[in-house]
């Protein structure tokens, strides 16, 4: 179980790093025209891996100490997450981004990858 836990923290922590690293301009693409918002990556089958990788590795950390108390913290972590992405962050860039936002909002889920889903480069 601990080793299975390990390998979901650094799961979790090698999301939420590459997310930060694209969110910051490391790894995209510098030719051409630079889209409005970040549509690369993790990006393309989630649209908050970031915070996904943060909530996968606690869950790991939950399972390496075999603790119900970080599970539940990962859980009430986890619903504070969906409220924020969707009660502020979401509605913040839709007003921002307008159209490309609601397209993004469409064909990409918000936590979990669509499974057997194809990679769409058309968003960016």
């Amino acid at each position: 179980m601990r080793a299975a836990g390990v390998g979901v923290i650094l799961a979790g922590l090698a999301l939420a790093l590459r997310s930060a690293f694209l969110l910051a301009g490391r790894g995209r693409p510098r030719r051409g025209p630079q889209p409005a918002f970040i549509v690369a990556g993790p990006y393309l089958h989630v649209r908050n891996p970031l915070l996904a990788g943060l909530l996968l590795a606690l869950a790991g950390l939950a399972l390496v100490r075999r603790s119900w108390l970080v599970g539940a913290a990962a859980g009430a972590a986890a619903a504070a997450a969906h409220l924020w992405v969707v009660q502020v962050e979401e509605p913040r860039l839709r007003a921002r981004f307008g159209a490309a936002y609601a397209e993004y909002l469409r064909r990409v889920p918000r936590w979990m990858p669509r499974r057997g889903a194809r990679r769409d480069d058309t968003l960016a």
